[in-house]
């Protein structure tokens, strides 16, 4: 029987498939068993088969100074790290877009809960105009939602000018002691439940 060195000769001589097969059969599993202690074993498999392939397609003949099995021991090593630095990068990549994902996510509940706080508030707000009285929150809807004018609301419901700044300043002297004593109240709970 042949030596993996003799073989290798007989198989750069005449490209002999027979010796290749041999040559294959012997070292293979031990290849796959050493690939195994760095990858999972299909992926050992697949790198000593690809090792394999290499040799057989390259028609230079192999010039090797430490021998057959320390050629194929030092390939396989070499595609196991490859392999892994590949999955390190991938594993990397993977965990980054995790990471930008959960960033995106928190900015998202940051914004959704501002703008539920806001609905909030504007509730608050326009529960507070209907507690007004009715001519008051009519010249305030007039002016503040409608966007008009004292002269205009003045023309528009036959008061003057002055009647309309009175009801206004009125209307907000109102929201703003109802509103602020709310929030304030809310406000003042919210620290209580933090603090409990």
């Amino acid at each position: 029987m042949l030596t993996c060195e003799q073989e290798v000769v007989s198989l750069e001589e005449d490209r002999d498939f027979s010796a290749f097969k041999t040559l294959y059969k012997e070292l293979a599993p031990l290849l796959i068993f050493y690939a195994g202690k760095y990858v999972d074993q299909t992926t050992a498999e697949d790198l000593v088969q690809d090792v394999f392939l290499c040799i057989w397609q390259k028609q230079t003949p192999l010039l090797l100074k430490e021998g057959l099995k320390t050629y194929l021991y030092r390939s396989v090593r070499h595609a196991c790290l490859d392999v892994l630095k590949h999955e390190e990068v991938k594993d990397n990549f993977v965990k980054q877009v995790t990471n930008r994902l959960k960033i995106e996510e928190i900015h998202y509940y940051e914004e959704a809960q501002w703008l539920y706080e806001e609905d909030e508030r504007l509730i608050r707000i326009y529960e507070e105009m209907e507690k007004l009285p009715p001519k008051c929150r009519e010249i305030f809807i007039m002016s503040y939602l409608e966007e008009r004018k004292s002269d205009d609301i003045a023309i528009l419901l036959n008061i003057s000018k002055r009647t309309v700044e009175v009801q206004l300043y009125k209307a907000l002297k109102l929201l703003r002691t109802s509103l602020l004593t709310c929030f304030i109240f809310h406000s003042s709970f919210f620290i209580f439940l933090l603090l409990a």
